[in-house]
């Protein structure tokens, strides 16, 4: 029997689903993250193994080549990246279940973008641990904007909404900035009693972002009982993700014409103080602009281009 892997590397886990030929999905598993830039190199080879043999335990299956897979994970930004995670996926132990010539490596965002949309013109935005925007116009032209992980980029992702609250709570604490009721509520989320419980919990390695972006549900929850300092970080976020998006409609020349953007990530949860913003930022600027929740997973995303992969044609890029 012929199977197809599909991959889903995110910022927070990597999710793994195995399919037959007809893409009827068999199997998925999950694991921790597969971002190199957030885990390291052995990390990220490691957690993509996990996945991968927890499903191929869970078919019975341990000799077998994948007719075609697909791995998009995050942080797979430049030549560079593409090149480490060549290294990383075709590792030791994987590398004998893969057909170099059918397996994709790609960024994360391509495969969320087509999970959640066949339109001619397309653009997904992530809002989740990181950030990033892609898409993908009539023609078959590729753009992006952010995703240059949590040192360079980032804004308008949970993490960076979770590290201003940190930065804001120690600003309040000197006596810098203003009042604000993220020091109670966040210290009292991460079970911490003073400040110098915090300055720990902060720089205790290993390094994770996905830590700090937990803390944007609380960012959100502060912004609902009237926090404002919650209140303008959170705009600001939200004008952090639509530039991100008015980048790339630019770059594919989609201002006046129509285009689906895929909304994927946690920080969309915030619809009051983030979603409803970003909307209200994106309409003004496009009249012709669809706003799609994802409906399938991106991991499902990853099965159509590996199927692809094999039956060109059958399913839109």
């Amino acid at each position: 029997m012929d199977y197809i892997l599909g991959l889903d590397g995110g910022g927070s886990k990597t999710t793994v689903q195995i399919a037959d030929i007809t893409g009827k999905v068999l199997v998925e598993k999950k694991s921790g993250s597969s971002n190199y830039k957030s885990v390291g190199v052995k990390n990220a080879a490691r957690n993509i193994n996990t996945a991968v043999f927890k499903a191929l335990d869970k078919l019975g299956i341990r000799k077998t080549v994948f007719k075609s897979a697909c791995f998009g994970v995050a942080g797979n930004d430049t030549e560079g990246d593409l090149l480490l995670y060549n290294e990383i996926v075709f590792n030791d132990r994987l590398k004998r279940y893969l057909d170099h010539e059918k397996t994709i490596i790609c960024n994360d965002s391509k495969i969320g973008l087509v999970a959640g949309s066949s339109g001619r013109n397309r653009l997904m935005i992530i809002s989740g641990t990181g950030a990033n925007c892609f898409g993908i116009d009539e023609n078959g032209r590729e753009a992006k904007s952010n995703g240059w992980d949590y040192i360079l980029g980032d804004e308008g992702s949970g993490y960076t909404a979770g590290l201003n609250a940190l930065k804001a709570i120690v600003r309040f604490y000197d006596g810098r900035g203003p009042s604000t009721i993220l020091a109670e509520k966040v210290m009292e989320f991460l079970k911490l009693k003073d400040i110098s419980d915090l300055v720990s919990w902060v720089y205790k390695k290993p390094f994770k972002k996905e830590r700090i972006a937990r803390l944007a549900e609380i960012v959100c929850r502060c912004a609902t009982l009237g926090d404002e300092v919650s209140i303008k970080l959170l705009r600001d976020e939200a004008k952090e993700a639509a530039a991100s998006v008015t980048a790339v409609a630019a770059r594919l020349g989609l201002e006046n014409k129509e285009f689906d953007l895929v909304l994927v990530g946690g920080v969309f949860k915030c619809e009051k103080f983030f979603t409803e913003r970003f909307f209200k930022m994106l309409r003004q600027r496009f009249e012709k602009i669809n706003f799609v929740a994802l409906a399938e997973k991106p991991v499902e995303g990853a099965i159509k281009l590996a199927l692809e992969n094999i039956r060109p044609g059958n399913i839109g890029t």
